[in-house]
């Protein structure tokens, strides 16, 4: 099977990210005081909604990471730096308010550090499924190779 082209791996890279969200948050709600949701249908927009303001957060990053890069001069890697701090820092509240604003009190996220701590454990979650993807994609070079 192929990689696909450029839309396939971006519908692939949303419907996975949703499905995991979905999951992180599920357990969340399900065994911490951290998230509740009125019902799993809740649940599952969230999901949908934070995936959607992570691709927008990561569209955000890489578009400031370019507009550096063009203007160069010795700053530049300084202003990397500070810009996608301040962009993965800010965007979790904006990912509060929009949540807040969109489903009012259907869903209660206790604050900041609760909504961090669901988004490493959601990071942490996606670096392990891509180790297990990059893991069996070069385990079928290797198998390929030596047949």
């Amino acid at each position: 099977m192929s990689n696909g082209n450029s839309k396939q791996r971006l519908y692939r890279k949303m419907i996975l990210g949703i499905l995991l969200y979905s999951v992180v948050l599920g357990f969340f709600n399900d065994y911490t005081d951290i998230l509740q949701t009125r019902s799993y249908s809740v649940t599952f927009s969230v999901a949908v909604v934070m995936q959607l303001l992570t691709y927008l957060t990561f569209a955000l990053k890489d578009v400031v990471v370019q507009w550096f890069r063009r203007h160069g001069g010795p700053r530049h890697k300084v202003g990397i730096v500070i810009s996608v701090w301040l962009i993965m820092f800010l965007s979790k509240f904006i990912f509060l308010g929009v949540i807040s604003v969109i489903f009012r009190d259907a869903v209660h996220i206790s604050g900041f550090f609760g909504l961090m701590l669901i988004i490493v454990s959601m990071t942490i979650a996606q670096k392990l499924v891509d180790l297990v993807d990059d893991k069996l994609a070069d385990d079928g070079v290797e198998s390929e190779q030596a047949a």
